[in-house]
């Protein structure tokens, strides 16, 4: 029995290396930090939010459309994130909104890619971040061999002053602190059943 628990605390911790699950119907805020369940950024092509403004016009509504360049097509999703103003999915057969945010519905072409709205926020001094992650698939319906990549641009009000704040990429962020910490305590839970003497209750 003891050996059984063991080889599942070993298997818990196997599994909690992708961290999460893939995600073919679209990803909601577990991934706004990437794709987290595809290991580390690794997809080398560049990926694009095209129609995203440097300088905003505050309450504008500016049409983006998300793609990669990629020397052949591929499928695959992506999640789209703004700390500021409002994403639509305009309709789009191929696009969602999930947890304030937009995603795919289905993996479909990079090269094609999606495309929705952003509405610029009414205040004329603040600075939108938007967080763009990509997700190439090889359809086996695994992470693994999938690969990934991030752009993070910003816009600014006509009236915005000051220094911009850079994202952190080396930081850890809530959602993978909150897993790891979940993950942890379920494998010294196993442990501790695993390690109880013969007997005890």
């Amino acid at each position: 029995m003891r050996h059984g628990v063991l080889t599942a605390a070993l298997l818990t911790v196997m599994l909690l290396g992708p961290v999460s699950v893939a995600s073919p119907n679209g990803v909601g805020e577990q991934g706004n930090d990437g794709c987290l369940c595809h290991g580390g950024p690794s997809l080398e092509e560049a990926i694009h939010l095209h129609g995203w403004p440097e300088v905003y016009e505050p309450g504008t509504a500016y049409p983006i459309h998300i793609n990669a360049s990629l020397p052949l097509d591929a499928n695959g999703g992506f999640r789209l994130v703004v700390d500021g103003g409002t994403l639509l999915e305009n309709g789009s057969a191929t696009m969602q909104s999930m947890d304030s945010g937009l995603t795919h519905t289905a993996p479909s072409s990079l090269v094609e890619g999606w495309s929705g709205v952003w509405i610029a926020p009414n205040a004329t001094d603040a600075a939108v971040r938007a967080n763009l992650h990509i997700n190439l698939v090889n359809g086996n319906g695994a992470s693994d061999g999938d690969r990934w990549a991030t752009l993070s641009v910003v816009a600014t009000g006509p009236d915005h002053e000051g220094a911009i704040n850079q994202p952190r990429s080396d930081a850890l962020t809530p959602t993978v602190v909150g897993i790891a910490v979940l993950g942890l305590g379920a494998v010294f839970a196993l442990l501790a059943i695993g390690l109880r003497e013969p007997g005890e209750e």
